[in-house]
């Protein structure tokens, strides 16, 4: 069965053609409108502080030195696993590492040194702080490290992983685009060295109960094991000497941008969306205050009424 099209009223022909008679008769006033909102917005969007984002990506390299932790456990069996538990030795626990590291990362006590060590708080709180005389403006409160590291952790930093890739991606917003790349690079050099600390730590602290453990006891298979352990633990502490990148691998570093690529605010959107909204708005206000509304209507009106 077909549509019937039903003609259209004469009522509808001629609110249409009173519609367009009435934005005709204000196109100067909306033509205006959107040159207005245009210099705004292109305004807003050169006006705005810049915010650069940089990310170093790294990967993960916990599991390569489990591969012996592991190696180990199996041969050893269960009594090798029993001794290593009393240790404290985590055998293959790779995937825990690395979340230990993160965990690391993004804790307030590594935040808040990094914050200390940098001298963080005069940029993170630049309109407080008088570069000429090096210190805090009269009747500025001075900013604590612990809303310090607040803002850097909720504003600046971000820390996301790839679940199937594995990846990690470290990220920095930032005005300044040079500091932004510095301070992720930095950022994963001391959180290999703090991870490489730990490791020693406690791999000392292993050999240490295992060689206690070695000297009370005189069965031939219990101190095979436990020397086993210890070359374990004497490898893993000399992996953590040596590497440096000890938790963490970069796959690509942190590189500064451009000086005319920041993130934020999206000039080019900005500028598109200028003449766009000055549009609408100037459209939508025409028809809202009727055939009289807008400067165009007002002064055809008059001429009209001089006539």
């Amino acid at each position: 069965m077909n549509d019937v099209v039903m003609p259209r009223t004469p009522d509808e022909a001629v609110s249409l053609r009173t519609v367009l008679a009435q934005l005709l008769r204000n196109r100067w006033w909306i033509l205006g409108s959107v040159v207005i909102s245009t210099i705004a917005f292109t305004f807003v969007a050169h006006w705005m502080t810049p915010i650069y984002r940089v990310a170093v990506v790294m990967i993960a390299v916990s599991s390569e030195r489990s591969n012996l932790a592991g190696s180990v456990g199996q041969s050893l069996g269960q009594l090798g696993g029993g001794l290593a538990s009393l240790a404290g030795l985590n055998i293959g626990s790779g995937d825990l590492e690395t979340q230990e590291a993160l965990g690391v990362l993004r804790s307030r006590e590594f935040g808040e040194r990094f914050i200390n060590d940098e001298n963080l708080l005069p940029q993170l709180f630049a309109s407080r702080w008088d570069s000429a005389t090096q210190s805090w403006k009269a009747g500025q409160r001075v900013p604590t490290i612990y809303k310090a590291f607040n803002y850097f952790n909720k504003s600046i930093r971000t820390v996301t992983q790839d679940n199937k890739s594995g990846l990690i991606t470290l990220q920095i917003q930032w005005r300044d685009r040079n500091a932004a790349a510095a301070w992720a690079n930095q950022l994963l050099k001391r959180l290999n060295a703090v991870m490489r600390a730990r490791a020693i730590a406690n791999a000392d602290a292993s050999i240490a109960f295992l060689e206690k453990e070695l000297q009370t006891t005189s069965v031939v298979e219990t101190r095979e094991a436990i020397n086993r352990l210890i070359e374990t633990q004497v490898k893993q502490r000399m992996l953590a000497n040596v590497t440096e990148e000890y938790a963490f691998r970069v796959v690509d570093p942190a590189i500064a941008p451009d000086a005319d690529d920041p993130a934020k605010p999206p000039k080019f959107l900005l500028e598109v969306a200028g003449p766009i909204v000055g549009l609408l708005l100037s459209v939508a206000a025409v028809l809202m205050l009727g055939p009289g509304g807008g400067g165009g209507g007002t002064a055809a009106g008059n001429r009209r009424s001089s006539i």
